[in-house]
């Protein structure tokens, strides 16, 4: 077994997987292995991810005729199973880790062998790679996260899949995933929800991730109130799945004060919505 494996998926990601890859070669510890997913890309992208010859290894996969969030657990799923590496990060082609990542993911693991995941905000960049600003959600930054989960009975305590790493040990209990209950769940989410359960949540205060912010289909999707509803109620449905084949407690969505604070901003003018979210804040446990 080797220490650190990368994995990444890609898909018609042409202008960014190159930066993507440098920036895992660059890193001041270098990873022990570079695995890439290619989910049938029709732009290009499998020429330059050829050019890298043997300092990683290509999987060219077809384009399933899947929803998106299927594919991509296919690809997580495939690579894992041929990696080797103890801990294993995740990255989309289009995103880059910042120079010292690696290193200050693998002290954070050293720190808490009992981690399962270790994540840290993110720093936002446009289509040319310049900054748009750091992204610090506090809510992710909670030092007990079953407590947090029974106490607010909500889930959403993760940075994106760019920002992750996983224990082996964890990922080897959790996969392959049940895709069998038609939850439109991202793999980011579905590898988080249990993870509290298998050991500690290490949340790091600096950014080390560089994700690309531009519009597309899904992050249009991701700022609707609508969607966001539906999210808090699937990721509570996979939770309380997993509770109950573990005889665990379950949680209760209608207890979860986010809900209605993105209820109000369905029904509220923008205005009075923003009013009522600095009047009650705390109440509402809304952070955006």
């Amino acid at each position: 077994m080797v220490d650190h494996s990368v994995i990444i998926h890609s898909h018609n990601y042409a202008p960014f997987i190159t930066a993507c890859i440098d920036s895992v070669l660059a890193q001041t510890t270098p990873p022990d292995e570079i695995i890439v997913y290619d989910s049938g890309s029709t732009d290009g992208s499998l020429a330059l991810l050829r050019r890298y010859g043997d300092r990683l290894q290509l999987i060219a996969g077809p384009s399933l005729d899947q929803p998106a969030y299927i594919n991509e657990a296919h690809a997580v799923q495939t690579a894992f199973a041929q990696s080797h590496g103890r801990i294993i990060f995740l990255l989309d082609g289009d995103d880059r880790f910042k120079p010292g990542k690696i290193a200050h993911y693998r002290d954070a693991f050293e720190q808490h062998p009992d981690a399962s995941v270790v994540q840290a905000p993110l720093e936002r960049i446009d289509l040319r790679g310049a900054s748009l600003g750091v992204l610090l959600e506090p809510r992710n930054h909670v030092t007990n996260h079953l407590r947090e989960i029974y106490s607010r009975h909500d889930l959403n305590f993760f940075y994106p899949t760019s920002t992750l790493a996983f224990s082996r040990y964890y990922l080897e209990r959790i996969l392959p995933l049940d895709l069998n209950d038609q939850l439109s769940l991202w793999t980011d989410a579905r590898l988080c929800i249990p993870a509290a359960y298998y050991g500690r949540i290490v949340t790091l205060l600096d950014p080390f991730t560089e994700r690309r912010s531009y519009p597309n289909p899904d992050s249009a999707r991701a700022r609707s109130n609508t969607w966001q509803i539906g999210q808090l109620f699937m990721r509570a449905r996979l939770f309380n799945t997993f509770c109950r084949r573990h005889h665990l407690r379950t949680i209760t969505s209608w207890r979860n004060r986010r809900l209605y604070a993105h209820l109000l901003r369905h029904v509220m003018p923008p205005r009075l919505f923003d009013l009522c979210v600095r009047s009650f804040r705390p109440l509402l446990d809304w952070t955006g």
